[in-house]
């Protein structure tokens, strides 16, 4: 048998060896997603809520209520972002690119004086990546997924935020590493093996660094683009407030809001209208019940408010226009916007009557009485003849109450009218004995006239889901509307959570 003798490593050999000796133990966790027991990053929250001198009132001129997950619908979302990656971990220099798909949801917070609101961001950061040093190569499959939590507030009067807190995980999973040793007979797979476990050694300490890196990358995109929309909004907001108060007559309002875990509601007071609300006994609530998503509720005096605001006080008539006048009420249920201008229009015609015309009060023409489930208009007035002398001033009250129907409409039906002196102490005319005695006869002639119960608002903005009016109330001076969301919009909201 023929002996071979074993003869030692060459010097070339040898300076591979000590080269993947010195790969093992100085090679770095190169930037990739992987799971080990260390990959996490916790961003603390900031406990302290911003001071807000608002306070919600038990009573308002308006408040709005809306269900968060119906006003989740103006937040959610989800997108997604490509980068190109180009760092350096350690001591590798890392080159790829990376995916981070983002949903965002929004939540309430318990708080009776400012509201509380939470923009949640879920999501992940799908890389690729390759990891260079002088000794070996490691390409990396990685999948990042992270938490965040970004607190916004709101007194009614402006929108303030803290930093975003959340957690981070990286989880990195090496999917080839090659030693500079790689393809050499008998060296080369020892030199790999040597890496790859030195690899995943040392991997704790690289995903501590990923996971930062990640961190510095994702919350100040996130914090920068959700402080740049409250700035948005904030100067809508502001906007928003000062056409309100040019409609309301510059009246002094302090706007409140609050939330609770499922609802977010806007108030909005004048100075003496808590007072004057209290006196009138217990307010409606504000709160939402049974299937209600959007609840508005009004009082009489905030609406008589804006009612004197508007061009009617002292406006005249002419027997001439009537008929359209009254053509255009009966066409404009659903857009009180054109009778505004019919009156405006009528304000500033010149056309003379045939007969006679009807002369509105100078003070408080029109205004609303709201009480034991009926809207009662009153109507301040008196007739102008065309060859006589005007009537006395006649206080017109038409008693006006709703019930739902079966067909998916509401009617509205004409309950009183009755006419008497605008003075109390004054004795009926002949006109307020005439125009009386035919209201009265009105009430059996007009028939109860049908509105839709659902409302698409979708003209306003696309994300608005279609309503169906669940329940109208009027007690106390306060007109409460409430809206539960129409059968096709539930359709609608399942499909896309579903898909």
């Amino acid at each position: 048998m023929r002996l071979t003798r074993i003869l030692p490593p060459t010097r070339s050999k040898l300076s591979v060896l000590l080269a993947m000796l010195q790969f093992a133990l100085f090679a770095p966790a190169l930037r990739a997603q992987t799971f080990s027991p260390t990959p996490s990053l916790t961003i603390p929250s900031y406990d302290i809520a911003p001071r807000s001198e608002a306070t919600g009132a038990l009573v308002s001129d308006f408040s709005l209520t809306v269900r968060t997950d119906a006003l989740s619908h103006f937040v959610e979302r989800q997108t997604v972002a490509s980068d190109d990656v180009a760092t350096q971990v350690m001591e590798a220099d890392v080159r790829g690119f990376q995916t981070t798909t983002t949903s965002v949801q929004l939540q309430s917070v318990n708080s009776s004086s400012t509201a509380r609101l939470h923009i949640l961001l879920t999501g992940t950061v799908s890389s690729n990546t390759v990891g260079l040093t002088s000794q070996a190569r490691v390409a990396t499959l990685g999948n990042h997924t992270f938490s965040v939590t970004k607190p916004v507030f709101f007194d009614g009067h402006r929108f303030l935020t803290k930093p975003a807190y959340g957690s981070l995980q990286a989880r990195q999973f090496p999917q080839a590493v090659n030693s500079i040793a790689s393809g050499m007979p008998l060296l080369g797979p020892i030199g790999d093996r040597i890496a790859r476990r030195e690899v995943f050694r040392r991997m704790p300490n690289s995903d501590a660094i990923v996971v930062r890196q990640v961190a510095a990358d994702v919350l100040p995109k996130i914090n920068a683009q959700v402080d740049r929309q409250l700035a948005e909004l904030n100067g809508k907001w502001q906007s928003l407030r000062r056409t309100i108060s040019r409609v309301s007559g510059g009246r002094p309002t302090s706007w409140a809001a609050r939330t609770t875990d499922n609802s977010f509601t806007l108030s909005a007071s004048s100075p003496s209208s808590t007072q004057r609300m209290a006196a009138s006994g217990q307010p409606l609530a504000t709160d939402l019940h049974d299937q209600e998503v959007v609840a508005v509720t009004f009082s009489q005096d905030s609406i008589n408010r804006w009612l004197a605001a508007q061009p009617l006080g002292g406006l005249t008539i002419p027997d001439t226009a009537l008929q359209q006048a009254l053509q255009t009420f009966q066409n404009a249920k659903d857009d009180p916007q054109a009778i505004l201008q019919l009156l405006q229009r009528q304000t500033e015609s010149s056309v003379e009557p045939l007969i006679f015309s009807l002369k509105l009060a100078a003070s408080m023409p029109v205004s609303l009485a709201l009480e034991g489930g009926l809207l009662t208009l009153q109507i301040r007035f008196q007739v102008v003849p065309k060859l006589a002398p005007a009537s006395q001033m006649h206080q017109m009250r038409i008693v006006l109450g709703g019930q739902g129907a079966t067909d998916g409409k509401w009617t509205i039906a004409l309950r009183q009218i009755s006419v008497d002196p605008a003075d109390r102490n004054a004795v009926p005319d002949a006109w307020t004995t005439l125009i009386g005695a035919q209201a009265t006869q009105m009430v059996e002639r007009v028939p109860p006239s049908e509105l839709p119960r659902t409302l698409d608002l979708r003209h306003i903005d696309q994300r608005i889901p279609t309503v169906r009016i669940h329940r109208i109330q009027c007690e106390g001076g306060q007109l409460r509307i409430s809206f539960n969301l129409d059968a096709r919009s539930q359709e609608v909201t399942i499909r896309r959570f579903v898909n």
